[in-house]
C-alpha cells in the first residue's frame, strides 16, 4: 500500500473528524473508500454518520466506509453492504456471491462493471482473491 501526501492528509482529516483508525484509503473519481480497522465502525454508527457528512463536505466527495475483517468473506459482505447476499462462497481463490434478484445483481456489477471491478481490486489487494457474481 503506497500512500502519497494527499491521501495521508485525507486519512488524517477523516481520523480526526470520526475518531477512528483508518487501515487504507482508496480514492476514486467520484468517491473515497475508507477501510477502517476491525472494530472501528461502531464509532461511526454511534454518531449516526454525522461525522461522515462533515467529512464529505470538507473533502467534496462521497465517502464509503468499510470495516476490515481478516475473514475475506466477512470483508466482502461488509464491502457490498447494504446489498444482502444469499451466500458468499470461497473456492480456489474465487469468492462467489449469490444474490436474490436482478436489481441486487445489477447494483453489485454497476454501470460498465465499475462496482465489480472495484470489489475485485480490493479482494485481490488484501486476499489475492477474484470475485464473481453468481
Amino acid at each position: 500500500m503506497l500512500l502519497d501526501k494527499n491521501l495521508i492528509e485525507k486519512i488524517n482529516l477523516f481520523e480526526n473528524i470520526t475518531k477512528t483508525k483508518v487501515k487504507d484509503l482508496i480514492e476514486k473519481e467520484d468517491k473515497l473508500i475508507f477501510i477502517l480497522d476491525y472494530g472501528e465502525i461502531i464509532k461511526i454508527i454511534v454518531k449516526k454518520g454525522k461525522n461522515i457528512k462533515t467529512a464529505e463536505n470538507l473533502m467534496h466527495k462521497k465517502i464509503k466506509v468499510v470495516e476490515f475483517n481478516q475473514d475475506p468473506l466477512k470483508f466482502i459482505k461488509n464491502f457490498i453492504y447494504p446489498i444482502k447476499p444469499l451466500s458468499i462462497d470461497l473456492k480456489e481463490n474465487i469468492a462467489g456471491i449469490k444474490v436474490e434478484d436482478r436489481k441486487s445483481k445489477g447494483l453489485l456489477i454497476g454501470r460498465d462493471g465499475k462496482n465489480l471491478d472495484e470489489l475485485n481490486n480490493i479482494a485481490k489487494r488484501y486476499y489475492n482473491l477474484q470475485v464473481r457474481i453468481l
